[in-house]
Order: structure tokens, then sequence, then C-alpha cells
């Protein structure tokens, strides 16, 4: 691969490690202030936009992307673990995101929330379960896509079938997650129900 290719793998892989190091620090138990969760909804952000934009980059760039000869299937094995993985991570994840300390958060701070339908507390734990550990799995088959592109050297016809289809199931999840990522990650809307907002001017 030349360099710019390079550069581009090695940038979906930096967003796949962070997105998978950002939904695994909630196990950590230190998420119990305000500030704490705010900051790790923000990361999560990061890199779910990331991994959104690295799916339009990739339709950008596909039928650019020179393929080696002699391609390569990518082998399946791996699919009822993974899904064995997410279904475990799903159930793990909602129960410790249940757990944060909610009640000084305030769904009331969403103006979109008709149009979003983020309404309550309830609403955002909702999508949080929903979206989060689907991106989770899909990073999962990703990172051995990115694998078997750098054994390989290049692209083959499968990896990149491959690669594009597991990046748009990932940006699928991130855009519908995205609201709900974005309110969560501002400090300024987790106080209790009916504090204002501080006057930042």
């Amino acid at each position: 691969m030349d360099k710019a290719l390079t550069a581009f793998v090695s940038g979906i892989d930096s967003d796949v490690r962070r997105f998978r190091r950002g939904v695994i620090r909630v196990f950590s138990r230190k998420l119990t202030q305000p500030r704490h969760c705010a900051g790790y909804f923000f990361e999560l952000l990061v890199a779910t936009t990331g991994l959104y934009g690295h799916s339009l980059k990739l339709r950008e760039l596909e039928h650019s992307i020179p393929l080696k000869r002699a391609p390569k299937s990518i082998d399946g094995i791996h699919r009822n673990s993974d899904a064995a993985r997410e279904m475990s991570m799903r159930r793990r994840f909602r129960e410790r995101i249940e757990s944060l300390p909610w009640s000084t958060f305030d769904p009331s701070c969403n103006v979109f929330s008709e149009e979003n339908l983020l309404r309550t507390q309830a609403d955002y734990i909702n999508s949080l379960s929903l979206h989060l550990p689907d991106i989770y799995g899909e990073a999962y088959e990703t990172d051995r896509c990115l694998r078997q592109i750098l054994s390989d050297g290049g692209f083959t016809g499968a990896t990149l079938a491959q690669l594009l289809v597991s990046l748009q199931h990932a940006a699928h999840h991130a855009s519908y997650g995205r609201h709900t990522l974005e309110i969560l990650s501002d400090e300024t809307n987790w106080r209790r129900p009916g504090t204002p907002k501080p006057n930042l001017d």
C-alpha cells in the first residue's frame, strides 16, 4: 500500500481501538461524578464520529483502491463468537449504564427531544444500550479485517467488501447514537432537574 492508504488504515485502527477502550472504561467504577460521565461520553462521541467519517471516506475511495490479485476470503468462523460476545456485552453494558448517577442528569436540556425521541432518562439509557454494543461488535470484525489487510500488504476484493460492510454497520448505529452522546457529553446537562445552567458569560 502507498503511504496515504497506509495512513488511512492506521486511522481506522486508532479509532476502533479508542472506541473499544472507551466502552470498556464504563466498567472501571470511576464514573461517580457528573464530570466523569460527561468526559466518558465525550470520548465515545469522538471515537464514533471518527468511525462514521472513516466509513464515508472508504466509500469515496472504494473504486480507486488498488486490489491485490488472487483475493482471499476472510475467515468467517468468528461470527458466532462475535454474536455471543456482543450479547454478553449488551447485558453487562446496560446494567452498568443504568447504575450511573442519572439523578443528576436533566433530560429537559434537550431542546430537540421530539425530533430525536430523547425525552426521558430511560430514552438515553435505551439508546446507549442499543447502539453502542452493536458498534462494539462491529469493532472486532473491523479489527480482524484491518489485520488481514496489513498482513496481505494491501486490499483484496474480499477485505475491501468486508471493511465497507463493517464500517457501514458501525456508522449506521453511530448516526443514531450521536445525538445521545452529544447531549450526555455536555457537563452542564448533568445537573439536578430544575437547576439552571451556570452563566458562562
